[in-house]
Protein backbone atom coordinates (compact mmCIF):
# COMPACT_ATOMS: atom_id res chain seq x y z
CA UNK A 1 0.00 0.00 0.00
CA UNK A 2 2.74 2.47 0.94
CA UNK A 3 4.67 1.94 -2.87
CA UNK A 4 1.36 2.98 -4.32
CA UNK A 5 1.19 6.31 -2.78
CA UNK A 6 4.51 6.89 -3.14
CA UNK A 7 3.70 6.34 -6.86
CA UNK A 8 0.59 8.20 -7.34
CA UNK A 9 2.41 11.11 -5.18
CA UNK A 10 5.51 11.60 -7.82
CA UNK A 11 2.81 10.70 -10.50
CA UNK A 12 1.02 13.96 -9.18
CA UNK A 13 4.18 15.93 -9.01
CA UNK A 14 5.11 15.64 -12.64
CA UNK A 15 1.64 16.05 -13.29
CA UNK A 16 1.17 19.57 -11.59
CA UNK A 17 4.94 20.56 -12.77
CA UNK A 18 3.84 20.41 -16.53
CA UNK A 19 0.76 22.14 -16.32
CA UNK A 20 2.39 25.04 -14.48
CA UNK A 21 5.42 25.28 -17.35
CA UNK A 22 2.78 25.25 -19.87
CA UNK A 23 1.22 28.21 -18.56
CA UNK A 24 4.33 30.15 -18.15
CA UNK A 25 5.50 30.55 -21.84
CA UNK A 26 4.44 33.97 -22.51
CA UNK A 27 2.23 34.64 -26.10
CA UNK A 28 4.56 36.19 -29.08
CA UNK A 29 3.79 39.75 -29.00
CA UNK A 30 2.77 41.49 -32.13
CA UNK A 31 5.23 43.44 -34.29
CA UNK A 32 5.24 46.89 -33.77
CA UNK A 33 4.83 48.49 -37.33
CA UNK A 34 4.53 52.53 -37.85
CA UNK A 35 1.14 53.67 -38.75
CA UNK A 36 0.72 53.99 -42.39
CA UNK A 37 3.28 51.61 -43.65
CA UNK A 38 2.42 49.13 -46.09
CA UNK A 39 3.25 46.35 -43.26
CA UNK A 40 0.24 48.01 -40.91
CA UNK A 41 -1.92 48.47 -44.00
CA UNK A 42 -1.71 44.88 -44.46
CA UNK A 43 -1.97 43.59 -41.23
CA UNK A 44 -5.17 45.89 -40.86
CA UNK A 45 -6.46 43.95 -43.32
CA UNK A 46 -5.71 40.12 -41.86
CA UNK A 47 -2.44 40.20 -44.75
CA UNK A 48 1.40 39.85 -44.54
CA UNK A 49 2.90 42.23 -46.73
CA UNK A 50 4.55 40.81 -49.58
CA UNK A 51 6.98 43.32 -50.38
CA UNK A 52 10.33 41.70 -50.51
CA UNK A 53 12.18 42.96 -47.89
CA UNK A 54 9.01 43.22 -45.45
CA UNK A 55 9.04 39.20 -46.50
CA UNK A 56 13.07 38.95 -45.53
CA UNK A 57 12.52 40.51 -42.41
CA UNK A 58 9.72 38.44 -41.14
CA UNK A 59 11.32 35.47 -41.61
CA UNK A 60 14.33 36.50 -39.18
CA UNK A 61 10.97 37.57 -36.28
CA UNK A 62 11.63 40.86 -37.23
CA UNK A 63 9.99 44.38 -38.98
CA UNK A 64 10.88 46.10 -41.88
CA UNK A 65 13.10 48.78 -41.13
CA UNK A 66 13.24 50.43 -44.65
CA UNK A 67 9.06 50.62 -44.42
CA UNK A 68 9.11 51.23 -40.86
CA UNK A 69 11.02 53.84 -39.77
CA UNK A 70 12.22 53.62 -35.80
CA UNK A 71 11.76 56.22 -34.03
CA UNK A 72 13.81 59.12 -33.92
CA UNK A 73 15.37 59.52 -30.58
Amino acid sequence: MGMRHLVLLIVSAVLLFAADTTRSVPPKAAPKYQDGSCCDKAAKKGEKCLHPCCVKAAKADKVCDRCNEPAKK
